[in-house]
């Protein structure tokens, strides 16, 4: 793994497991962790895994990455499957509509990515804080909503909602 791959690692790890408000706590994190950077690599870092700033329950802000990370850029593969992972808390199923919840600041991410599958079966997302809706056509065949989203959610989170799907099967 190189230096910057392994620096957006422990960016990523730090920012999942931790409330960072500011460069700065982030910059000492990051040192903590014997790892130099300047603060214009930070914020060019910070844009790579599309981070953004979104409001606490205590009324402070803090950094979150959003999951739909560039695939342009070399990054390693482990970073983008965890924070999909952690983000993607579970999936519910109910008539035309899938429920997606993640936590919170994450929904947004989430939704472009599915946008993104260009589907024929979903019509579109509405994304809360914490919340995904997908919208799906009428006919829309529970097994090909299954397999597009799984192309975007990790495989740990479609296995667990599986049952969902197969009871809205038409």
């Amino acid at each position: 793994m190189n230096k910057r791959q392994t620096r957006l690692t422990a960016i990523a790890d730090i920012l999942l497991n931790n409330i960072v408000g500011s460069q700065e706590e982030l910059l000492d994190l990051l040192r903590n962790r014997d790892c130099s950077v300047t603060q214009a690599t930070l914020s060019r870092d910070l844009k790579t895994l599309r981070t953004s700033k979104v409001a606490t329950e205590m009324g402070g802000y803090r950094y979150v990455i959003g999951s739909g990370l560039p695939t342009d850029k070399v990054i390693e593969k482990a970073t983008v499957d965890k924070v999909s992972r952690v983000a993607i808390e579970g999936i519910s199923v109910s008539g035309q509509l899938v429920v997606i919840r993640t936590r919170n600041g994450y929904a947004g991410g989430v939704a472009y990515d599915i946008d993104d599958l260009n589907t024929p079966y979903i019509l579109g997302t509405i994304a809360g804080a914490d919340t995904v809706f997908v919208a799906l056509r009428d006919e829309a065949p529970m097994d090909a909503v299954f397999a597009a989203l799984s192309r975007v959610i990790p495989q740990n989170v479609m296995d667990a909602a599986h049952s969902e799907f197969n009871r809205n099967k038409k």
